[in-house]
């Protein structure tokens, strides 16, 4: 994967069909298929690409128990990755073998399943409602990539920066952020939605002081009339934006991550090295037993 100790990964914004599994795959194999055209090693769509997002009842219908032979619906995925030598992280409804459901993500690489993440923070407020249909995970998990280390959050799970703190601790190299954020907000002069403002400021944070790449990869269109804001964008290790998709607007874009620059950063800024991960644990302790 890694040529001149760099990857191309291509951020894909996607509007999602709600509820038309089969749709979204032939969506997902066609812009995987023009993403190795253009180079790319690792294709990442949105939080529950493959579904859409205010799904309701019917996230019973499309759990995906995926250690099953239910996976067989994204045999197309599969094969794409393998024919293609690509790596795809993709989000559903995953139902594990006691008939939970889960805000999931995979990622599929050369034919096979290399990781799931369930997403951990389930936002219930406002006019957002997932812990009434899904069980929230239970970690952040790190898993190997060709040699490059990543982690997914997804949406929520990045607001709390504990997160992405355990991410990176446990060796992340690239923080991938999938994301369903609707549209909030508008200040004159300010050219963006006060919501985008907001994460972009959260995700330059993220990359910065976690000397990590961070991916978002958010969706567009509408669902019950609530609207998407896209904006899918790439922050270095140094904080900065290197690239940005149009907000509102379906699209995709090749990004290179350059793993010396975040070699780099490490090395002049060795907040990760430097960090006190047994202190963190005495002070979590000692939060947790007074609070009890």
């Amino acid at each position: 994967m890694k040529k001149n100790n760099s990857i191309k990964i291509c951020l894909a914004q996607t509007n999602p069909k709600v509820g038309d599994l089969k749709k979204n795959i032939e969506n997902h194999v066609e812009i995987i298929s023009g993403a190795k055209v253009q180079g790319a090693n690792l294709v990442v769509f949105p939080e529950l690409s493959l579904t859409g997002y205010f799904l309701k009842d019917s996230v019973y219908d499309l759990g995906i128990n995926i250690n099953t032979d239910e996976s067989e619906v994204l045999t197309d995925i599969y094969e794409k990755t393998k024919d293609l030598d690509i790596a795809v992280i993709a989000g559903f409804v995953e139902k594990d073998a006691d008939f939970n459901f889960y805000n999931s993500s995979c990622c599929i690489s050369k034919g096979m399943l290399l990781n799931v993440h369930r997403k951990v923070y389930l936002p219930t407020y406002g006019m957002f409602e997932e812990l009434r249909y899904f069980k929230p995970g239970d970690g952040f998990g790190v898993f190997d990539l060709n040699g490059v280390k990543v982690s997914v959050l997804t949406c929520e799970d990045a607001w709390h920066l504990s997160a992405s703190y355990i991410a990176v601790n446990k060796g992340a190299h690239i923080i991938i952020v999938n994301s369903a954020s609707p549209a909030r907000g508008i200040t004159a002069g300010l050219n963006k939605f006060n919501s985008m403002n907001m994460w972009e400021e959260l995700l330059s944070v993220i990359a910065f002081y976690y000397k990590s790449y961070v991916i978002y990869v958010n969706r567009v269109g509408f669902e019950d009339g609530i609207g998407f804001s896209g904006g899918s964008c790439v922050f270095n290790p140094s904080g900065g934006m290197e690239s940005k998709l149009d907000y509102l607007e379906e699209g995709e874009i090749l990004a290179d991550v350059n793993l010396n620059l975040l070699n780099n950063e490490r090395f002049k800024t060795p907040l990760i090295r430097d960090e006190n991960l047994n202190l963190t644990v005495k002070e979590l302790e000692n939060i947790i037993n007074n609070h009890k």
